[in-house]
């Protein structure tokens, strides 16, 4: 390889995150009554683990790798209690209502028993610790949400990319864990939750008794309960105004977050000290799956990066790592609590990941008369747009890059063409003031949040690729950022990406916004769509493919319109309709799918593997 190519690639390095955190309240322009989380527990029976490539251990390994994050102390998240009673926290049962997947027991990865996703961080790599950026004389410039917590830990509660990408189906009174699919998490309410939880025990002589008395166990006096009060009193002003920083104007409910919109927020508005860069996190998604991604040319919703470690690296940014963007001292730029290493491995682990198979002996027998019927159709209509393998089983691939390298090909449709909810890209290409990082983007006033964002990601690759010891070589480099060609540009960034369709069968709901509830409601005129329908619940329904959209205990009703029929902008289910979509030709004329021909499609799509 020629240094040439190397020293281009790395200044040249693309962003955004795959899988990030927000900090929202649940407020809501529709009409809502209580927004405590009281979704049904997941039933306790051990989980029944698809074939996936995956060893119980190396999926234990990736639900608890630390990768950076760091929320809040460790030991202040093991001794909250809840607002309005003396339960933890961390309950298994209050996580559960909040969409979260629990651990029944510790294990050597998981000591505490976190839900899946949830991790110390104890900052090993020699890059900024939690304890750095703890008592900072300027905690605006500080991106974490802690602000000065005066602590002085070093032990800090993470999340990793587990949390939002490891989903839960139940069916005939079983669990089935799908690793790299879609969470039901409900990350919008368990921030504002966490809020009000501290807002409580600091306001709460007896509550903050009780939390102080967990914390500081054998070391508690009076003295270290007043010094730990202030320290809580910080850290919660920080907090709240973090969650209110990114709160949006419709609730997302479970399965949904606004991943760009936070991430923006907290590089140009946060990092960069400049609160004009604001803008409201107003265009959730769903939580893509996993499997099959480190092979596709490009990722996320709107196929706007294709370098694997920039995206993880964005990942962290979004939730809760540390980093600064202040030049001032220069040694101290781009520092950060990223693990670049840990992502790293993750990223190599993902990629032995393989879509679930539908398991027959569980859901029900594949018609395979009905799925060939529907696989001629896939091939006439949506085969245009998301790709199957061949006879040899290999996918249409990109041409080499200059690193000899090739991709699986995906498709960018254009927004207008799709006509699916513009929110997503229309938020992707917003200007901000690049502030400090402005002689980094041509000395440009005003810069797409998306180029700002580039920027300060590269930076603290660029960063954290220094302070590795040993350093690593060039060639490991590459090998770290999937040796992705530096000149590619995104196809279209006001566009949605197709990919392919291995295992979309686990991954409801659908359309990026989360807006349709099953395959079956995906083949429909979009007129013909529910409007409205339940989520929350973790019931498989194998005949639409889906889950149910009944009202339960705790479930969150998403609405594409207010209740006085105003479009509610985020939540649009229209779009991916028309010729190719929900229609096919003949004689000479586009007609609807048949009912038949629906079930049919369903029937091929379950065998996608």
């Amino acid at each position: 390889m020629r240094k040439s190519h190397v020293a281009a690639y790395l200044i040249a390095i693309a962003v955004l995150a795959g899988c990030n955190g927000k900090e929202t309240p649940t407020t809501s322009t529709v009409a809502t009554t209580d927004t405590t989380p009281t979704s049904p527990p997941v039933t306790a029976a051990a989980p029944i683990r698809l074939d996936q490539g995956w060893t119980a251990e190396e999926a234990e390994q990736f639900y608890y790798t630390p990768q950076g994050s760091q929320l809040i102390p460790y030991a202040w998240f093991l001794a909250l209690e809840v607002d309005g009673g003396e339960s933890l926290f961390r309950d298994n049962a209050h996580m559960e209502r909040l969409g979260y997947i629990t651990a029944s027991a510790a294990s050597p990865g998981n000591p505490d028993a976190l839900p899946v996703g949830f991790v110390v961080d104890s900052g090993t790599e020699p890059m900024l610790t939690p304890a750095d950026d703890i008592g900072s004389a300027d905690p605006q410039r500080s991106t974490g949400p802690s602000g000065n917590t005066g602590a002085g830990s070093t032990k800090w509660l993470g999340m990793t990319c587990a949390a939002c990408h490891t989903g839960e189906l139940r069916h005939g009174g079983k669990t089935f864990r799908i690793d790299g699919g879609p969470a039901m998490a409900d990350h919008e309410t368990f921030t504002a939750a966490m809020a009000r939880a501290l807002e409580a025990t600091h306001r709460d002589d007896a509550k903050f008794t009780r939390f102080a008395q967990r914390v500081l166990g054998t070391s508690y006096n009076a003295e270290a309960a007043n010094k730990l009060k202030a320290d809580l009193t910080a850290y919660t002003a920080s907090f709240k105004q973090a969650v209110e920083r990114n709160a949006a104007p419709v609730v997302y409910g479970f399965a949904r977050l606004d991943a760009f919109g936070a991430i923006f927020n907290q590089v140009t508005e946060v990092a960069l000290a400049i609160p004009g860069n604001h803008a409201p996190s107003d265009a959730p998604v769903s939580f893509p799956f996993l499997w099959g991604t480190p092979a596709l040319d490009w990722v996320q919703w709107n196929g706007s990066v294709d370098n694997p470690l920039a995206r993880n690296v964005g990942e962290v940014m979004g939730v809760y790592g540390n980093f600064t963007l202040d030049p001032v001292p220069p040694e101290k730029q781009f520092t950060s609590s990223v693990r670049l290493l840990n992502l790293d491995k993750m990223e190599q682990q993902i990629a032995r990941l393989s879509a679930p198979k539908w398991p027959e002996e569980h859901f029900g027998a594949i018609d395979q008369a009905k799925a060939d019927a529907g696989k001629q159709l896939y091939a006439e209509t949506c085969i245009k747009c998301h790709f199957v393998r061949d006879a040899n089983g290999a996918f249409p691939m990109t041409p080499p890059n200059k690193f000899g390298k090739q991709f699986v090909r995906t498709v960018m449709v254009p927004v207008a063409t799709i006509g699916t909810d513009p929110m997503m890209v229309k938020r992707f290409t917003r200007m901000v003031d690049p502030g400090v990082l402005k002689p980094l983007v041509g000395n440009a006033a005003q810069a797409p949040a998306a180029t700002v964002l580039g920027v300060a990601d590269r930076g603290v690759i660029l960063r954290a690729f220094a302070a590795l010891q040993p350093p690593l070589t060039d060639a490991q480099k590459l090998a770290m950022m999937g040796f992705r060609d530096p000149d590619s540009k995104p196809p279209n960034p006001l566009g949605y990406k197709a990919r392919p369709l291995d295992g979309i069968w686990a991954t409801a709901p659908f359309l990026h916004a989360g807006s349709v509830p099953n395959l079956y409601q995906l083949l429909l005129p979009a007129k013909d769509r529910v409007k409205n329908f339940h989520v929350g619940s973790r019931d498989f329904d194998p005949a639409d493919v889906g889950f149910s959209t009944q009202p339960s205990p705790g479930s969150f009703e998403f609405r594409t319109n207010a209740p006085d029929g105003t479009p509610i902008a985020g939540n649009s289910n229209a779009g991916h309709e028309g010729l190719y979509y929900t229609q096919i030709r003949q004689n000479d004329a586009n007609r609807d799918f048949t009912d038949t021909e629906r079930r049919a499609i369903i029937e091929y799509l379950k065998t996608l593997r």
